[in-house]
């Protein structure tokens, strides 16, 4: 299932809006057109005035784009400050809490980490500085359209806020990551990712408290206690980030060291591209296998097959279609990778390309050794952690 949509390309990085991009963003524009701005600390929004309705609108929609705008140019922040540590960033997403930036590699280098970290902040701090810079200039000009004026106000604080929230030490938000790279100057990334994580997951259980009993954001903006639902959701959100992103630590640390020549299999690998689905199927019963690269009549790779492309065909159709029907074609450049390579690059490549087999090659002379699978990878893994793997070099 899709869940985000390509809207366009900055410095060349892809920008998607994910489904649930649109609940906030049409919550922020009828928050906007009706919070009363007199009867709050902090204006809220435009629901004091006499206005058209159709401005009234307006108005808000234009708030809402500016408001994630500033939001993509906090993700860009930190995009651009990965690349110039030359990490690739395939793509930044804007979704219900907020905006994610997908790096190929989050730099293990503390002092990489931090920087890429607080470039986010930083960038929100300077929309903030910006924005109300602009508010006191034209306040000193005494214009007189205050519900623009509001607007201007109200983005400028959202992104003081969006940049002191994300402060916060709560992993894995950009506090959490500074945190993380601070801590792994005196310990291993994965100690320091654990103990980042821990602190990310109490601060979760703390805003399920505040959200149901007295938060102060409510009472900054208001004046009054009350509860926030908003935030034992948020809460809920960064307590699986933090888990998510711990185990994936934790599983590309015990793939240190491990090569793909360690993982691979090498028997069982090929079936021709001319076998109907349903040979294929009893082949798979006989090899106890489920995933095999896919070859011709000369012996020449030409694309993948798995038991999941078969479930997706009708049962009557297996005897009639063949392999080369229904298979994922070969693209030398993205599906191999070389026997050396280390298997956690095999493990993120499957990840990012949600694949579930790869071609393996010779370093010298390039020629198709054998395969790798999602599968083959999690069962290694495994016995990695239950210690029954004690020689990895040895164990192929």
């Amino acid at each position: 299932m899709q869940t985000s949509i390509q809207v366009g390309k900055f410095l060349g990085i892809p920008v998607r809006l994910h489904f649930t991009f649109l609940f906030i963003f049409f919550a922020i524009i009828l928050s906007f057109a009706n919070a009363p701005p007199t009867e709050s600390r902090i204006p809220l929004g435009l629901g004091g005035f006499e206005m058209n309705p159709f401005m009234r609108y307006l108005l808000a929609s234009i708030a809402a784009i500016l408001f994630f705008f500033t939001l993509l140019l906090h993700e860009l922040a930190h995009s651009f400050v990965a690349m110039r540590f030359g990490t690739k960033i395939h793509s930044i997403t804007l979704f219900f809490f907020g905006g994610l930036a997908m790096m190929e590699d989050i730099p293990r280098n503390p002092e990489k980490e931090w920087r890429i970290a607080i470039a986010g902040p930083l960038m929100s701090l300077a929309l903030c500085g910006l924005f109300f810079s602009a508010y006191l200039l034209l306040k000193s000009l005494n214009y007189t359209n205050q519900p623009a004026m509001v607007l201007i106000e109200v983005i400028g604080l959202l992104n003081g806020a969006l940049a002191l929230f994300n402060l916060l030490p709560a992993f894995p938000m950009d506090g959490g990551r500074i945190l993380r790279a601070l801590l792994a100057r005196r310990m291993s990334f994965l100690k320091a990712t654990k103990r980042a994580a821990l602190v990310g997951k109490l601060f979760a259980f703390g805003l399920v408290i505040v959200g149901f009993t007295y938060d102060p954001f409510t009472f900054a903006l208001t004046g009054k206690w009350g509860p926030n639902l908003w935030l034992p959701l948020l809460a809920i959100f960064l307590f699986m980030a933090a888990a998510e992103e711990e185990r994936a630590t934790a599983t590309f640390a015990t793939l240190e060291g491990i090569k793909v020549k360690n993982v691979m299999r090498t028997e069982r690998t090929t079936v021709p591209d001319d076998i109907t689905l349903s040979e294929l199927v009893n082949l798979m019963l006989s090899d106890r296998a489920t995933e095999y690269a896919v070859v011709d009549a000369g012996g020449d790779l030409k694309g993948f097959i798995t038991l999941d492309t078969v479930k997706k065909i009708p049962v009557e159709q297996r005897y009639t279609l063949h392999v080369a029907d229904v298979m994922v074609p070969y693209d030398r450049l993205h599906d191999t990778l070389e026997s050396d390579a280390p298997a956690s690059e095999a493990l993120k490549r499957m990840l990012r390309d949600r694949k579930n087999i790869l071609a393996v090659i010779e370093e010298a002379g390039g020629d198709f050794i054998g395969i790798i699978t999602r599968k083959d990878l999690t069962i290694y893994i495994e016995m990695l952690r239950s210690g029954m793997i004690l020689n990895p070099e040895g164990a192929r």
